[in-house]
């Protein structure tokens, strides 16, 4: 492909997305991904291209509270890149297309990051709101001093820390004896900031009542059947 064809597919792209490309130098451009404009994609193009598919050369954005991790979005975007290129064939519409499809699924979860960040946060609230108090009098004066906020990890047992392909993982365990119990202590254990920031919190638990009665749940958190899988554990266990 000439220079001339290159302008001509960027031309093209620029009359379907408007205001998207920028020249950044000769060959080397700056795209702003339709839909999502705070996402600029870096690419460079050879000149032997569409026989050869063009380089990522950097991902950035305008709005980092909401892109808040450019290395995985890098990461997809370039192996969407090399699943739609085929060696003479112009890419970047289609490209496009691909990658609208996978940021509407980056966006579904996000709004459900962003809601579990937010039930938790509700349920810190009310455990911080059941905490013990303690009211003094002194001198015909009632005092309130409230008790320091309890280590969220006693009574619980915790794993060595595991790491497999870049992620770690932790593991908690502790008994409990009422569903009641559970609420409590899983609200304690996210009080912890480390634990709060996790990308995955999976939880399971199971609970042996009278008479043979059995009370079990399990979330996912996003991570497919990782709850279901830790529950089956239980059920082999307890």
């Amino acid at each position: 492909m000439t220079v001339e064809e290159l302008q001509d597919e960027i031309c093209a792209i620029d009359a379907i997305f408007p205001n998207t490309t920028s020249v950044m130098a000769p060959q080397v451009y700056e795209l702003k991904v339709p839909q999502h404009e705070q996402l600029l994609i870096q690419m460079s193009f050879s000149e032997s291209y569409p026989d050869v598919p063009p380089d990522i050369l950097q991902l950035r954005t305008t709005d980092p509270n909401k892109y808040t991790d450019l290395n995985y979005l890098e990461h997809s975007f370039k192996t969407i890149l090399s699943g739609i290129f085929n060696v003479g064939e112009v890419c970047l519409f289609e490209f496009f297309s691909e990658l609208e499809q996978t940021l509407e699924v980056y966006d579904v979860r996000l709004e459900e990051a962003e809601a579990k960040f937010q039930t938790e946060q509700e349920v810190q609230k009310e455990y911080r709101d059941i905490s013990p108090t303690r009211y003094i009098n002194k001198e015909g004066h009632r005092e309130v001093s409230v008790e320091p906020d309890p280590d969220p990890f006693e009574g619980w047992t915790q794993s060595e820390v595991i790491e497999d392909r870049g992620s770690k993982f932790i593991g908690f365990a502790r008994e409990v004896h009422s569903v009641q119990e559970v609420k409590h202590f899983l609200g304690q254990l996210l009080t912890d900031r480390k634990i709060q920031r996790a990308a995955h919190n999976m939880t399971t638990w199971r609970i042996k009542g009278e008479n043979g009665v059995q009370y079990q749940d399990c979330d996912d958190d996003g991570e497919t059947a990782a709850g279901s899988r830790m529950l089956h554990l239980l059920t082999v266990c307890i």
